[in-house]
């Protein structure tokens, strides 16, 4: 079992985009006054505070969930491109899921891969999509012996995401 500092970590160095200073985030609405979305059900997670994401919750046997919005400095590049991004650091990629869905109205690229970070054998689930001028990620973090019900409750939290409002300067 991955303990929880290793988790974390992963998630920060994977997920490493910026987010607002005063956000808010109720009734599985976040809003940061640059975007307003809502995410789906957590059941089993905790939200934790994790520097440099939107919103991360964390559960010790099923890995962290963590979604991240990239609106300023937004350059429209691929989403291979920015897939790459997030996988920097990792070693051993072998994608077990790689495909193009729909997700909240919008082409979204989702992967299911198997990483080796600093000697950890991790899984990654991602969904990567851009709308009204932003880039979402929405990821799954977990040891690969960790239980499916993770894997069902970060679904049901992507199955949940809509943006609700973009306000862009």
């Amino acid at each position: 079992m991955t303990p929880l500092p290793t988790v974390l970590l992963v998630a920060m160095l994977t997920l490493a985009w910026g987010c607002g200073a005063s956000a808010s985030f109720r009734d599985g609405v976040y809003d940061d006054g640059t975007v307003r979305y809502r995410v789906g059900p957590r059941a089993g997670f905790e939200r934790v505070e994790v520097e440099d994401n939107d919103l991360a919750f964390f559960n010790r046997h099923l890995g962290t969930i963590t979604i991240n919005s990239t609106c300023s400095e937004y350059e429209d590049v691929p989403q291979d491109a920015l897939l790459n991004h997030l996988l920097f650091g990792t070693r051993e990629r072998d994608f077990r899921v790689d495909e193009v869905l729909t997700l909240d109205g919008r082409g979204a690229k989702h992967v299911v891969v198997d990483v080796e970070l600093d000697g950890v054998p991790l899984t990654l689930e991602i969904y990567l999509v851009k709308k009204d001028g932003c880039v979402y990620d929405l990821s799954h973090v977990s040891a690969r012996s960790a239980p499916a019900e993770g894997q069902h409750a970060f679904r049901s939290f992507v199955a949940g995401f809509r943006v609700l409002e973009t306000r862009l300067d």
